[in-house]
């Protein structure tokens, strides 16, 4: 049966992940364009030629940029129709999405609790109007 394109949006954000060589959390980001073709994909990993002890969580996240930036390089404001992630985005991606003009984010997983306060994410994403929405398969 052929995926709808937010499904299809999903299954490329999950594709892009398996990039990731973070060992606790895989990310991946799909871009939507309004013509509903593919804009970008993204992964969270850190910069180029920069190594990271993956052994150490906190000292990691100090390094790793999200999924969400690395697809969003590829984009112009305005451009993106919406956005597909494995994992719901966090607060420091709501603003980056926002700063693009990115209105709707579908994601498949809540993040892990550690990662974020999801009540902020939801207000935030209110007060910048961009819809969320997770998906089922």
């Amino acid at each position: 049966m052929r995926p709808n394109l937010e499904q299809y949006a999903i299954l490329l954000a999950e594709a892009a992940s398996v990039r990731s060589e973070d060992p606790f959390l895989k990310v991946g980001c799909a871009l939507i364009r309004h013509d509903k073709t593919v804009a970008a994909v993204g992964y969270n990993g850190p910069p180029s030629m920069i190594n990271i002890n993956w052994d150490d969580r906190d000292e990691r996240r100090k390094k790793i940029v999200h999924a969400e930036a690395n697809a969003l390089r590829y984009v112009h404001p305005d451009e993106v129709m919406f956005a597909a992630t494995t994992y719901m985005p966090c607060l420091e991606c709501v603003r980056a999405l926002a700063s693009y003009g990115v209105k709707f984010v579908i994601y498949k997983n809540e993040l892990p609790q550690e990662y974020h306060d999801r009540d902020a994410i939801l207000a935030l994403a209110t007060e910048f109007n961009i819809n969320i929405k997770q998906v089922t398969e």
